[in-house]
């Protein structure tokens, strides 16, 4: 089914039901009684459609936001491939991980009967065949005194389709006129070598003239790349009329798995037998975007489902009002002989109708505002490290149909509920307009024994099984019933409530950890978000009277306050829970919004200083020349004329190698991982702490000092060890450590890894240390340059070292004579500050993401305030007309209707920031047990910019509608009976 018609059927469908209902007479004549009111009551109608529209729209926003964020993450993970969808190389091709790593320095390269081969092993028909050389080349630019000793460049036919590039401005580059002594830069190597048009480079020992700057689309490429022609290239390394890379470009889209390309059939074998790797590229990119992508939905749902909460409040809150608007209707309607049934059945039709009309507009405008934040948030919601396209929105018209039926379902279901309750009205009381009289006592003690029964019976569940959620829900229920029923045998009503609301907030506030298993942390982040706003709330209701008196006091020097505050706090007082929903709406999303600045703020401090994250180096050097040896680091610079090498403090190196291991005496399988063999040097000048360690061993430093003695130890990275945090998303290592936990006091004695060499040989590894996730500059596994030795069987020199400067002021002044004196010796340098920063940046996607969508939410909550304000007005005439009639002028009601307004805002504002602040030291140390660095810090501009918006907008809204009031005609409000 396509995309267009499931659009189609989800929007036919309700309208289905309500046709169906139509074809008995008893039927139309209850569709026609519940749609009376839509056509003789358009204002109130539209009213009515307009709030519930809105709850409907934070629905349509959320799957807005997330397809565009789907699409950004399959955009920017295929931005480099243009039109290649498959490859296949000699050895060592695509194994890149570092800016200007060799490339293409595999065993062997490709000839044209190789070529000819892998055409005719091709299972697909159609597909186009290319062949490239990727090559890393010497690149110099004499005038800034700038070079890369080992610049991946690619040589391509000028007519190859396989290489798509494209400018920063998003416009292809043209390639057709591609001289011999041309040269085409990335944006990155670009900026390094400081070289722009037109400027000559010096590459390999040849002039050639820079001609374009691209940003995208040279496959199998790192950021800092260059393309030349196919001839120019060959020439430049003697490698006439041969190749490294042959790409494959399919004549359909790849829709299918991994698994599933067609490089997997004959074309596979014939790879493995000629020692190549045949990958499909697309179909491996759409998987890890699509993974991405999910990891970053679960982070999002993390957050933004408590703002979802607030639109089903929001549903509830409207129909709630319009229900108890209409009791004389209904009071007539039962007195006319129409039974419960049939009444509750009419309103659940007229809820269906509001259902479709709200969920139409919702829909339709969450999808305009998505799209709107889509583009708004296009330069902000990239990761600086990956190439372009920005965030940009794409139609999905199965989120669309998904938002829509949600919308429909909820509003209905609510409806629904509420005609069951309203269908019970009684008449007498409905038809004189008085209260309802209260519900016997029996069965308000009843429901708090049954509550208690329930919680303890979820509690002990909970014990036993161990989680959390269970017990922490259970001992809420107890703590809930135990005030409600505490306050009919005695007990003062307000010291039973308020010291059950205090219970219940003091238990969400505790490490969820002493209660059990989190899991994943979602459902425990929601119901906790639910629980302390609703006992908030509780504990506000409970204790209004103070609220009042409060007032009283702080307004006391403006005498015309004085009247109009008892008043306005009276309508909250006897509207209970009306008055706590609207402020559990404006709360809940004001928790959501200031925990997430809590735990942004905290993170963020990891990224202040990038040395804690790169263990105290400021600068990385890799060697990357094709061929000899490694230099030694310290002879080049103590030969450079370039460097001082007083202004270099510690040097450390290690040489990786990436290979399969398990866990001894676990379950699961060997999977790759990656192995650094550090040097005496890095081992003991490194700043990792570690967090946890075997027994015996004290301190870090006692773990570092084993590591550098024993050639058979490792430490690992906290990736390896499975984390609940919220904190993550994705990045974790494929071989997990089974029986640790980040909770334990040290490791256990007996936790090895068995590693597979390149030669098929097994070496035992002895883990003595695991450092935290912070350290994103360690290798998967880290032993000696002797254990890794014993791994391969050969000479474990380094190959990659970290460099610190004596003096951090003087980064920049190193970095660059680092550069020179390592140019001629095949040897990179990059900045780790730069790439901290951009790492820092990258974290900020999330963060923009579940602000905009928390900001709907925010937004949403005070529109709702003023929608429910406006109902509030027609509901309340009458009391307009008295208040007018006994002298009260247009300012006093505009001063009455403002201050309840405003009551409200600042509840729900105060209610969300302390309860924030409440639980925020809890939350940020729980992201110390995987992120020791963290440091709980206020996020004084997020609290800032929330509590201003919140009142701007909120007063605003409160203003237009008090003016309303003020403006209703006495006579008018005294005969109106609606």
């Amino acid at each position: 089914m396509s995309h267009g018609i499931t659009l189609a059927v989800a929007v036919a469908s309700p309208l289905l039901l309500i046709a169906l209902v139509t074809l008995s007479p008893r039927g139309r004549l209850s569709v026609r009684i519940a749609m009376r009111n839509a056509f003789r009551r358009p204002a109130q109608t539209l009213l009515v459609a307009l709030g519930l529209s809105l709850a409907a729209l934070l629905f349509s926003a959320s799957f807005t936001l997330e397809a565009a964020l789907h699409q950004a993450m399959r955009a920017q993970q295929t931005a480099d491939l243009g039109g290649v969808d498959a490859v296949v190389t000699t050895v060592g091709t695509d194994d890149q991980e570092e800016p200007g790593e060799a490339a293409g320095t595999g065993p062997s390269a490709l000839d044209s009967d190789d070529v000819r081969s892998i055409e005719d092993a091709l299972d697909e028909p159609g597909t186009t065949v290319s062949s490239l050389l990727n090559l890393p080349v010497p690149v110099e630019h004499e005038r800034t005194e700038r070079g890369e000793p080992g610049l991946t460049v690619i040589g391509a036919a000028n007519d190859d389709d396989a290489i798509r590039l494209v400018d920063s401005s998003g416009a292809p580059l043209a390639r057709d006129g591609l001289r011999e002594d041309d040269i085409l830069l990335s944006g990155a190597a670009s900026r390094d070598l400081r070289a722009d048009r037109g400027d000559v480079l010096t590459v390999a020992g040849r002039a050639m003239r820079v001609v374009g700057v691209y940003e995208t689309g040279a496959p199998l490429a790192p950021p800092a790349s260059a393309v030349v022609s196919l001839r120019e290239l060959q020439e430049i390394t003697d490698l006439p009329g041969q190749v490294n890379i042959v790409t494959l470009a399919y004549d359909r889209e790849v829709t299918w798995e991994e698994r599933e390309d067609p490089v997997h059939g004959e074309l596979s074998s014939l790879a493995r037998a000629n020692g190549w790797e045949a990958d499909p590229l697309r179909a491996f990119a759409h998987e890890s975007a699509d993974r991405l992508a999910a990891d970053l939905s679960t982070l999002f749902l993390l957050f933004g489902q408590l703002s979802m909460v607030a639109g089903v409040l929001l549903i509830v809150l409207v129909v709630m009002m319009l229900a108890g608007e209409r009791q004389a209707e209904f009071g007539v309607l039962r007195a006319m002989g129409m039974n419960r049934g049939r009444l509750a059945f009419v309103l659940a039709l007229e809820g269906l109708g509001y259902a479709i009309l709200a969920s139409t507009a919702g829909t339709l405008l969450g999808w305009a505002v998505g799209a709107g934040a889509s583009r708004v948030l296009s330069d902000r919601v990239a990761d600086p490290a990956l190439p372009p396209p920005r965030l940009e929105f794409e139609f999905d018209p199965a989120a669309m149909a998904t938002a829509y039926l949600i919308g429909v379902g909820v509003i209905a279901v609510v409806f629904a509920l509420v005609a069951l309750r309203a269908s019970k009205v009684d008449i007498v009381a409905a038809l004189r307009g008085a209260e309802v009289p209260p519900r016997s006592r029996r069965r308000a003690v009843v429901l708090p024994i049954l509550a208690l029964l329930a919680g303890l019976a979820t509690t002990a569940l909970g014990l036993q099984n161990g989680t959390a959620a269970e017990t922490l829900t259970g001992l809420t229920l107890v703590c809930g019933a135990l005030g409600a029923g505490l306050s009919r045998v005695r007990v003062p009503r307000r010291l039973a409530h308020s010291a059950g609301a205090v219970a219940i907030i003091v238990l969400w506030s505790l490490p969820g950890e002493l209660f059990g298993e989190t899991g994943s942390g979602i459902t425990l982040f929601f119901l906790s978000g639910v629980a302390l706003v609703g006992a908030g709330v509780w504990l506000f209701v409970s204790n209004d009277d103070l609220v009042q008196r409060a007032l009283r006091r702080l307004l006391a020097p403006l005498p015309r306050m004085t009247s109009v505050i008892p008043i306005a706090v009276a309508y909250s007082v006897r509207n209970r829970l009306r008055s706590g929903m609207t402020i559990a709406m404006l709360s809940i999303v004001v928790l959501t919004i200031t925990l997430s600045g809590f735990v942004t703020a905290a993170v963020n401090q990891i990224y202040s200083d990038h040395r804690p994250v790169t263990g105290g180096f400021d600068l990385q050097a890799s060697w990357v020349s094709p061929g000899g040896a490694p230099p030694d680091l310290r002879d080049v610079f103590e030969e450079s004329p370039h460097i001082d090498t007083s202004e270099v403090g510690r040097i450390g190196g290690y040489a990786d190698v990436s290979v399969r291991a398990r866990q001894i005496d676990a379950e699961a399988g060997a999977e790759e991982v990656g192995v650094w063999g550090a040097d005496d040097d890095y081992i003991l000048g490194n700043r990792y702490p570690v967090f946890l360690r075997a027994p015996g061993l004290d301190s870090s430093e006692e773990v570092w000092d084993e590591l550098r003695r024993s050639p058979n130890t490792a430490v690992v990275s906290g990736t390896m060890i499975p984390s609940d945090s919220a904190a993550f998303v994705g990045g974790g290592s494929d071989l997990e450590l089974e029986g640790v936990d980040v909770l334990d006091e040290e490791l256990p004695g007996d936790l090895r890894l068995e590693v597979t060499g390149p030669d098929g040989d097994t070496t035992t590894l002895r883990v003595i240390g695991v450092v935290d996730r912070s350290a994103e500059y360690l290798g998967d596994v880290v032993t000696s340059t002797e254990g890794l030795a014993r791994i391969t069987g050969e000479d474990a020199s380094p190959t990659h070292w970290f460099v610190a400067a004596d003096d951090r002021e003087e980064v920049e002044e190193v970095a660059l004579a680092a550069r020179r004196a390592l140019l001629d010796h095949g040897v990179t340098v990059t900045p780790l500050q730069e790439e901290v920063e951009f790492r820092a940046s990258s974290n900020g996607v999330v963060q923009w993401l579940l602000m905009a969508f928390m900001g709907f939410g925010l937004v949403v909550g005070c529109s709702a305030l003023g929608v429910v304000s406006i109902r509030s007005i027609t509901e309340r005439r009458n009391q307009i007309g008295v208040l007018r009639a006994i002298g009260m002028q247009r300012s006093g009601i505009r001063q009455l209707f403002l201050i309840e307004s405003l009551v409200v805002t600042v509840s729900g504002i105060s209610l969300g920031v302390g309860l924030g602040f409440a639980v925020s030291p809890g939350l940020v140390d729980s992201l110390r047990v995987d992120l020791p660095g963290v440091t709980y810090t206020v996020p004084v501009a997020v609290l800032v910019v929330i509590i201003g918006a919140t009142l701007l907008f909120s007063t605003l809204v409160s203003v237009l509608a008090s003016r309303r009031a003020g403006d209703v005609p006495p006579a008018e409000a005294l005969r109106d009976r609606t």
